[in-house]
C-alpha cells in the first residue's frame, strides 16, 4: 500500500476517477474538477463547471465527465478538459429528502448507477436504494432499481460486527479486471463487492486508523485500487492498492 498526500484545496476530497494515467478528483465545497498526478497528489489544472454544490462523486467517459450533487442530480461535462466546457444538470426524479453520494456505470450496460447514502424511502440504515440514469434517454427512472440490504450481508460477516453495520455507501466502482462492482462506507468504514446482477458475495472491514474517512474510489486498468480520504483530524489522502489476484 501506498499514501499519496494531497494538497488542502482537496481536503474535503469526496470523488476521485481515473484516466489517461492521471487522476480526477472533486471536494465537497466546489464544482470543481482536479486533475491530480497519481503519484505525487500534485494539482494539474482545474476546471470549474458550476456554481459551488455539494458534490459527492464522479465517473468519466471519453471526455465527458458526469459528476452526482447530493440531491441526485447529475451534472454532464462535456469536454471538460477544455476551456469551453458545457454543463447540462439531469434532475434526480424525487424531491424527498435524499443524500446520495455514489455513481457508477453499470457492467455491460448503458446506465449509471446513482446510490442513496440516506434517502427518506429507505427508512433506516438496513437498507440503500440505486436509481438507473438511462444514457441512450439522458433520462432516470421514475423508481429504484433496487436496493442492497443487510439481510443480503448474513454469513458474509460475523453476527456481531453485522448487526451495527449500516449500509450508507459513499463511493462505487468496477473491477475491470473481475467486472465485479465495489461499494465504499465512509460510515462504519467498510468495502463490499457485489456481482453483476448486484448482490453482494463479500463484505471488508476497514481499519478506521488507516481509513480516516474515506469518500472515494476508482480502478486503474491494471486493477491498482485508489481509495481517498477526506482530511478528517489530519491531511486528505490517497491510499493506492496493487491489484493481487
Amino acid at each position: 500500500m501506498t499514501r499519496v498526500i494531497l494538497p488542502d484545496d482537496l481536503e474535503e476530497i469526496s470523488g476521485i476517477a481515473w484516466q489517461k494515467n492521471e487522476l480526477l478528483a472533486i471536494e465537497d465545497e466546489s464544482s470543481i474538477i482536479y486533475r491530480i498526478n497519481p503519484e505525487t497528489g500534485k494539482i494539474l489544472k482545474k476546471t470549474k463547471f458550476e456554481k459551488n454544490r455539494d458534490i459527492e462523486d464522479l465517473l468519466v467517459q471519453n471526455d465527458t465527465a458526469w459528476v452526482l450533487r447530493s440531491n441526485g442530480n447529475l451534472y454532464r461535462i462535456v469536454d471538460f478538459r477544455e476551456k469551453d466546457s458545457q454543463t447540462v444538470i439531469f434532475g434526480f426524479p424525487s424531491r424527498d429528502s435524499r443524500d446520495l453520494e455514489a455513481i457508477v456505470v453499470a457492467i455491460d450496460e448503458p446506465f449509471i448507477l446513482v446510490f442513496c447514502k440516506v434517502c427518506e424511502w429507505d427508512e433506516d440504515p438496513d437498507r440503500a436504494s440505486f436509481y438507473r440514469f438511462d444514457l441512450g434517454t439522458m433520462k432516470f427512472d421514475s423508481t429504484s432499481a433496487g436496493k442492497i440490504e443487510k439481510s443480503q450481508l448474513v454469513g458474509l460477516l460475523p453476527a456481531k460486527a453485522l448487526e451495527k453495520l449500516k449500509i450508507q455507501p459513499s463511493a462505487a466502482a468496477v473491477h475491470p479486471l473481475t467486472k465485479e462492482y465495489y461499494l465504499l462506507s465512509s460510515t462504519g468504514k467498510w468495502l463490499m463487492t457485489l456481482n453483476k446482477a448486484m448482490q453482494p458475495t463479500s463484505i471488508h472491514q476497514l481499519n478506521p486508523s488507516l481509513f480516516k474517512q474515506p469518500e472515494g474510489m476508482t480502478f486503474a486498468p491494471d486493477g491498482t485500487l485508489y481509495i481517498s480520504n477526506e482530511a478528517a483530524d489530519g491531511r486528505a489522502n490517497i491510499l493506492i492498492f496493487s491489484y493481487r489476484p
